[in-house]
């Protein structure tokens, strides 16, 4: 079995620092419990976050969930999670795949003006698919943002250079996956868990010999 996505990492060690501080000086990541509200919409956490305060009041913190793809790369993605009025901290988000917990960055300083925020990511291989796959996914996120397209909501539809140029990227982007799928590197027992808890897999929901 192998990673298909970034999952919550099981520790901060050096690399996750280096992202911390490079993201929000002075400020330590924590690990934060995904509780997931009924019928909200996937990954779209500023309105989850937002109908949360509005209804049982509390306040809506901004920051970064860190993840990683285990050897290959750190990913940083612009989030919100809910402070609730007695103090506790929780993720109402819903994940495309399922979350325990993530490690949160607040960042005090941050704002959210209804736009997409490019996530910050720092590869950890020197192999140049992960640097190509990378570099696809910031073309991807420049060109869907560009102009105009920054406050755009809703199916997009292009026509002439424009779609050439996308079709282009998204080459580039499928290229670089097939190359960077044969690197995923496969679920070890002392490994983060896939369910995202942010604890090694032997102790969490552990996986066989067959698929190790």
């Amino acid at each position: 079995m192998h990673y298909s996505c970034p999952v919550t990492p099981i520790k901060t060690g050096k690399h996750i620092t280096n992202l911390s501080s490079h993201l929000v000086p002075s400020v330590t990541p924590i690990y934060v419990d995904v509780l997931p509200l009924a019928d909200a919409v996937i990954d779209d956490c500023f309105v989850v976050v937002e109908k949360a305060v509005q209804q049982f009041g509390g306040a809506r913190l901004l920051g970064w969930a860190l993840w990683e793809m285990p050897s290959l790369y750190l990913e940083a993605e612009f989030h919100a999670i809910w402070k609730k009025p007695s103090g506790e901290i929780v993720d109402l988000t819903p994940k495309k795949v399922q979350t325990r917990r993530v490690l949160f960055l607040e960042d005090s300083s941050a704002h959210y003006n209804n736009r997409q925020v490019n996530n910050v990511r720092i590869a950890l291989s020197k192999e140049p698919a992960v640097a190509d796959f990378l570099s696809a996914l910031d073309a991807e996120y420049e060109f869907l943002n560009r102009g105009l397209r920054a406050d755009f909501h809703g199916e997009l539809r292009l026509h002439g250079a424009e779609l050439i140029e996308y079709e282009i990227i998204q080459q580039r982007k499928s290229e670089a996956q097939f190359r960077f799928d044969w690197l995923r590197k496969q679920v070890g027992v002392y490994d983060p868990c896939l369910c995202g808890s942010g604890n090694k897999t032997k102790w969490c929901c552990k996986v066989s010999r067959a698929d190790t």
